[in-house]
């Protein structure tokens, strides 16, 4: 569950989609209010601001793309994170959402799990999310601070981006993380890049190696991604 209750503003005109999005952030903890125009949304904006919109490109009014940059263009809405929804998902499109202003992009179809694990990462970055300095998960326990990792009390030698790679896995436990979220999130890529992501599989490799028993708890999602299964 979301530790707060964020503001979440839904610009979408597929109710299917946009009841989809609601229900499910909703269920983290977050207020979710839904407008299906970029007029309805402007209108809303006026009012009051969200604390992050997500944001469908092809509106009955519009491109969303339209409402992305006359965002940016304001004082009071310059920083506000966006995340940008789409049907369009080459490469093309998602760098021009992103060089547009937008903070993220997810195409559709896409996975629930990782559409609450890009809302959490645009809130945590914009400080509405505080990260824990801890997290433990059954045998495994890592310490951000001294950035160590511990397996039934026995400190493991991580390098930096399989300590990073784990923390992301376990600090959105349960959830399917694709190997584009965690090349942005992890390796600092920007989205939509045309990147391997071979390198994703190779550090996790390794990492398993050196989990031993405890790396049963990453389980590969196939055609998504990677997920910590945590143990209730």
């Amino acid at each position: 569950m979301a530790n707060m209750k964020a503001q979440i503003l839904v610009v979408e005109d597929q109710a299917a989609t946009s009841d989809l999005i609601a229900e499910v952030l909703k269920e983290e903890g977050y207020e979710v209010k839904v407008v299906d125009t970029l007029a309805k949304a402007r209108a809303n904006l006026t009012r009051a601001l969200p604390e992050l919109m997500i944001l469908d490109r092809n509106l009955p009014d519009g491109d969303g793309m339209e409402l992305c940059h006359e965002l940016r263009k304001e004082d009071k809405t310059a920083n506000l994170p966006l995340l940008i929804l789409t049907a369009k998902k080459n490469v093309e499109d998602k760098v021009a959402g992103l060089k547009g202003g937008a903070d993220d992009y997810l195409a559709k179809p896409f996975n629930t799990e990782e559409l609450v694990a890009r809302v959490e990462a645009l809130l945590r970055r914009t400080g509405k999310i505080e990260e824990p300095t801890t997290i433990a998960c059954g045998d495994l326990k890592l310490d951000s601070s001294s950035r160590k990792a511990f397996s039934k009390n026995k400190e493991v030698g991580l390098s930096a981006k399989e300590f990073d790679l784990l923390w992301f896995l376990m600090y959105r436990k349960n959830r399917v993380l694709t190997r584009d979220f965690l090349l942005q999130h992890v390796w600092g890529y920007d989205s939509g890049l045309d990147l391997t992501t071979k390198v994703v599989d190779v550090t996790l490799s390794h990492l398993r190696d050196k989990l031993g028993p405890a790396a049963e708890m990453i389980v590969a999602v196939r055609g998504f991604g990677y997920r910590f299964d945590a143990k209730p």
